[in-house]
């Protein structure tokens, strides 16, 4: 699992952006979020770029009629196997845009790491229905092809990030992991286990970074039983409390070479809680103290996390967007000059890419 990619506090995006225009999303994220920079997913530009839409629509007989993603509810080895594939243009513009865009990134701002991410398979089972009317999680077995052909799907991103000379981290979006075992999501998890390693094993195997990112409450503990590499949580005062309540199993990933990723701006209500850079600073290495011990100290804790937002910024403008990037920015470069000397000695704090 210690895959060998360095995040010291980097700043990224959870995937969505408020733009329309691919041109403009890129730009933005190779400006403001250069060090991690991320593919924007375009749901403003079109509906279709709505996480379920955009890489359901892969399956076989699939449409989408806005809320629920209708599919036939059969999957051949053939067919899991051509889920190894980018979603088109037409439904990932921003994709295909970054990836234009890298290979002629001027050395001094080539970055060292990429990120992508899709939908996971919990969320893309409890927003689909197969032909028979039911979410495919109804039939186990079912449950487990849809996250393979998931798999293959975020193995083929790793794969164009890798083919073009970056290490790559591959996040599943998985909000519905917080509603295991609710009426909603019925399922025990001992079952939630082998189907989020079908989709996470895949990204793995090419020896990239697989991350889940759930900004609700779900168990931590069971999901990192699922050894992720990395797990992404709403990181804020009133919501950490619930991650730190899992620290003993936290602890133990950081230990093994886990990473963790903090959401800390708050893209649910920008215009009401202004973020303060510098106090941030003081909040995030308290809840770094309260995760740590020997083994997972507030050192490695730090070189091992991420920085983003709550969630995606699909509903800010473009001004909160670029503030978000700025402030993140500030974050990540003033804990770094503050506790970096005293936790640890192999990195130089003021240097970007380490």
């Amino acid at each position: 699992m210690d895959a060998p990619i360095h995040l010291p506090l980097y700043p990224t995006g959870i995937g969505s952006s408020c733009h329309a225009d691919p041109v403009a999303a890129v730009n933005d994220v190779l400006d403001g979020y250069w060090r991690m920079p991320f593919w924007p997913q375009l749901p403003n530009r079109d509906p279709l770029e709505q996480m379920i839409p955009q890489v359901g629509l892969s399956l076989p007989g699939a449409s989408w009629d806005g809320e629920l993603l209708r599919w036939s509810g059969s999957l051949s080895d053939a067919e899991v196997a051509a889920g190894d594939r980018l979603p088109p243009a037409e439904r990932a513009a921003g994709l295909h845009e970054l990836l234009a865009r890298l290979p002629a990134l001027p050395e001094e701002r080539r970055p060292n790491v990429v990120k992508g991410q899709i939908v996971g398979p919990l969320t893309l089972s409890k927003w689909s229905r197969t032909a028979s009317g039911a979410p495919p999680h109804e039939d186990l077995a079912l449950l487990e092809r849809l996250a393979a052909f998931i798999g293959r799907a975020a193995a083929a991103q790793a794969r164009a990030l890798q083919d073009l000379g970056y290490q790559a981290v591959i996040m599943f979006d998985e909000p519905e992991l917080a509603a295991v075992g609710e009426p909603s999501l019925p399922l025990a998890w001992r079952h939630v286990g082998p189907v989020l390693r079908a989709a996470i094993e895949p990204v793995q195997r090419l020896g990239a970074l697989a991350g889940i990112h759930c900004c609700g409450r779900p168990n931590w503990t069971r999901a990192l039983d699922c050894r992720p590499n990395l797990i992404h949580f709403d990181g804020r005062e009133g919501a950490v409390e619930d991650v730190i309540a899992h620290r003993r199993a936290i602890r133990e990933h950081v230990a093994r070479g886990g990473y963790l990723g903090w959401g800390l701006w708050p893209t649910d209500s920008a215009a009401s809680e202004p973020f303060d850079s510098r106090e941030m600073q003081y909040f995030l290495a308290r809840a770094a103290r309260e995760l740590s011990f020997v083994d997972a100290s507030v050192g490695l804790i730090f070189k091992r996390s991420i920085l983003t937002g709550v969630c995606g910024a699909a509903g800010l403008t473009p001004e909160q967007e670029q503030r978000a990037a700025v402030d993140l920015e500030e974050l990540s470069m003033g804990i770094r000059r503050r506790y970096w000397i005293a936790a640890t000695t192999d990195v130089d704090p003021d240097h970007p890419l380490t």
